[in-house]
């Protein structure tokens, strides 16, 4: 059966959402390099692949539904950041506002009838669930770092010591 046409736009919106998060991460990755946090650096890496790996995921499932693909151009990213704060503020943000584009999803889904897709979003409800914990923490910790370069130091190491993302 083929995919719903409103369905298979937003889907198609939706790969586009993934790859900008994951140039997103890269760029803050390589703020994260210039300021020597090489952990920090690293996490943000690995969720650069991880947001390809999402975007792949929805490519596979539309082009098995056979639909047609559309891919859009990826948005120059922010670069420069005040502090590792306002980086992982606007990490968290960002993983808000794709919890919010999934949720739309599965509702458009849900509302057409949809059910395959629908099956296929909830494992991205469960990861985004995740996904804002992780970065609100570590955002918390950041914070709690208050600025003091030592602080900031040892968190790093911990952002470096955590396992590699999975290719999901």
């Amino acid at each position: 059966m083929k995919l719903n046409p409103n369905v298979a736009e937003a889907l198609n919106r939706q790969i586009n959402n993934e790859l900008n998060a994951s140039y997103t991460y890269l760029a803050m990755a390589a703020y994260f390099e210039s300021q020597d946090l090489p952990g920090f650096a690293q996490w943000f890496r690995g969720h650069s692949v991880e947001e390809e790996a999402h975007a792949m995921r929805i490519f596979d499932f539309v082009a098995q539904r056979g639909a047609r693909i559309e891919l859009d151009g990826i948005k120059k990213p922010k670069v420069d950041f005040d502090s590792p704060v306002e980086a992982l503020e606007l990490a968290l943000a960002n993983e808000e506002q794709v919890s919010d584009q999934i949720n739309a999803l599965f509702e458009l889904a849900h509302d057409v009838k949809e059910y395959s897709t629908q099956n296929m979003l909830n494992w991205f409800l469960a990861e985004q669930a995740e996904e804002e914990d992780l970065f609100g923490k570590i955002l918390d910790k950041t914070k709690a770092a208050n600025g003091d370069r030592w602080n900031l130091l040892l968190l790093d190491k911990d952002m470096g010591a955590q396992p590699e993302q999975a290719q999901e």
